[in-house]
């Protein structure tokens, strides 16, 4: 059940309000609202667990997410879901989007217990966990070229300290100008020095190079991946500077809705060793090894490939404990 209602003036840009509730927030908005149950969608572990990066909590059980060029606030009550954008946004639609509610959680967790029993445990420990998709594919890209060698928190500062310095005015909240994330010209043209003093490190350049590699192939170059082959696309993605196999499964995962590809990250990576696939605790994480991963997943799962690593991903990256599965699989350990 959706309901909507909007109060106009003033425009975009110009909106203030109070972050412990909404009174105040809504002049200058538009407001919706959707009935989702909670073991449907749990937002908070959603956006905390290495999806996306650009979202935070504003005030009691609200959260602020920055995605695609627009702001949303998203407020629990009972078992809707208060939205809240600027005016002219669509922020049911932008909601639906992110979270893929269009897809049934039940059935989605079905399907993965049949074909691993294993993921019985992780699912009943993520309740309302989702896989995400982002609304611009050029953000999520350089996004996760953020993210080698790095951890959350701090991959959130570097996005937003990029997002503070080159990105186009979004919306004024809580005495906070909120900026979109800059487009691929803009970042092509920054300067790598500003970019290392921001904390970016030798991944100013990576940025910078990658912006004008992906500049040169034309616009609608990163979307037009969507109708390739997995396997090819993801050829496509690696010849950018400074994507690897892992970073190119996130950007085909996450941002260009190919359910075949499985980021094999140091979490990922701990996971399968651990409680899966016992014999390459001994092995390295290199090129032939994530070949082994990501055909393991595929053949187990097929197209819920994606979804079955985010389940793992987290359960590792919260340190859940992991089921007894098989004879020799590490039952009892955490990550």
């Amino acid at each position: 059940m959706v309901e909507q209602t909007c109060c106009p003036s003033p425009q975009r840009g110009g909106a203030e309000g109070q972050a412990q509730g909404w009174i105040g927030v809504a002049c200058g908005m538009v407001e919706q609202r959707v009935s989702v149950p909670f073991g449907e969608l749990n937002l908070p572990l959603c956006v905390t667990s290495g999806q996306v990066f650009r979202w935070q909590p504003v005030g009691e059980g609200i959260w602020l997410g920055l995605a695609g060029g627009q702001m949303l606030l998203v407020e629990p009550v009972g078992t809707r879901w208060r939205l809240l954008a600027p005016s002219g946004d669509d922020p049911l639609t932008t909601f639906l989007h992110l979270f893929r509610l269009d897809v049934d959680l039940k059935q989605i967790h079905t399907l993965l217990i049949r074909r691993h029993p294993a993921w019985a445990e992780w699912i009943a420990a993520l309740p309302g966990l989702r896989l995400m998709r982002w609304l611009d594919a050029e953000e999520c890209l350089f996004s996760f070229l953020c993210t080698p060698a790095n951890n959350i928190p701090r991959i959130t500062g570097m996005i937003e300290r990029l997002c503070e310095r080159y990105g186009e005015p979004i919306a004024e909240w809580n005495g906070h100008l909120w900026r979109a994330f800059p487009k691929a010209h803009g970042l092509a043209n920054a300067s790598e020095s500003e970019l290392r003093a921001l904390g970016f490190g030798y991944r100013a350049r990576t940025l910078i190079e990658a912006a004008r590699a992906l500049a040169e192939r034309g616009e609608g170059w990163l979307t037009s991946l969507r109708e390739l082959p997995y396997e090819q696309a993801k050829r496509e993605l690696c010849q950018l500077p400074g994507v690897g196999a892992k970073i190119a499964d996130c950007v085909l995962l996450f941002g260009l809705d190919n359910p075949l590809a499985v980021p094999v990250d140091t979490h990922l990576w701990q996971a399968v060793r651990q409680w899966l696939l016992p014999h390459l605790r001994p092995r390295n994480l290199t090129e032939r090894a994530y070949r082994e991963v990501t055909d393991w997943f595929h053949t187990t799962f097929g197209e819920l490939a994606g979804w079955a690593h985010q389940y793992l991903f987290t359960a590792h990256l919260l340190q859940f404990t992991s089921p007894r599965w098989g004879k020799g699989q590490g039952g009892g350990h955490k990550g």
